[in-house]
């Protein structure tokens, strides 16, 4: 295939309510036409299982972890085929005395380790353990996520930007007083450009969508870098195109028009 589609999860393709019948059409009429359709998302895998369940997604290829942790999908089964992990202890550290009260998670599969429960159930997967932070700080992880509640974003994204973990790794801010943490140089785009060479595809033949600080590495590496309608401005400023909110179907419209643009018909 001369195409690949890489379609971040929350905001994108998934509203509250799950993903619309135009969004399925959409993934499988490319998937179907032989585009590699992928899903690339800062989820662990735990979290990406029941979306490719629901999406009926069976076959292909998606990437977890903001890129650390490529996934072969293969009847239904899900392989991880590489990961890029690192050993948090120092970080946390670090960040645990610049913000009282967070709450950390660590995402080596096939479990998620919590340093204490999360507000409002908001880490993915049910096969979570509550352990020492020593446990954390010790094991190898491909992600850790920062949880700070009571803090408003602007302070919490400042205060991460002070500390030497937003230079010796990749530090991804949310929505809310949330980020992701990676290893240095680990973003959905490498991710992207490693799977892209391992398929075959021409680097003109790429197109992201995604709606979040960490979708922006992907948007800026694909030929066509999609934001959806609900980014932000720091988001929207880096996208080829600003397609329509999730709510109104961005993503399936962007979908659709690569279908017609080469000469396939949605289904």
């Amino acid at each position: 295939s001369q195409v690949l589609v890489a379609l971040d999860i929350d905001g994108t393709i998934l509203t509250p309510a799950g993903a619309t019948p135009r969004v399925l059409e959409g993934i499988h009429g490319l998937a179907e036409a032989g585009a590699h359709v992928l899903i690339a998302s800062g989820r662990a895998l735990e979290g990406v299982i029941p979306v490719l369940d629901a999406l009926e997604f069976t076959d292909g290829w998606a990437l977890c972890n903001n890129g650390a942790t490529l996934v072969r999908v293969s009847g239904g089964q899900c392989e991880i085929v590489e990961e890029h992990t690192f050993v948090p202890g120092p970080i946390l550290e670090e960040i645990a005395s610049a913000v009282p009260g967070a709450v950390f998670a660590s995402m080596p599969h096939p479990n998620i380790l919590l340093s204490a429960p999360f507000p409002n159930d908001e880490i993915e997967g049910n096969d979570h353990r509550i352990v020492s932070m020593e446990e954390l700080a010790s094991t190898p992880t491909p992600k850790v996520v920062v949880r700070a509640a009571d803090m408003d974003r602007e302070e919490f994204n400042q205060i991460l930007l002070s500390l030497d973990v937003s230079r010796t790794h990749e530090v991804f801010v949310g929505w809310t007083s949330w980020a992701d943490i990676e290893p240095l140089g680990v973003t959905k785009a490498t991710g992207l450009e490693a799977l892209r060479a391992r398929l075959g595809v021409p680097a003109a033949g790429t197109v992201a969508v995604g709606d979040g600080t960490n979708d922006i590495a992907m948007i800026e590496w694909a030929a066509f870098g999609v934001a959806m309608g609900g980014a932000s401005e720091e988001v929207r400023s880096h996208a080829d195109h600003v397609t329509a909110a999730v709510e109104n179907d961005g993503a399936a419209a962007v979908m659709h028009a690569i279908m017609r643009r080469c000469w396939v018909s949605g289904r």
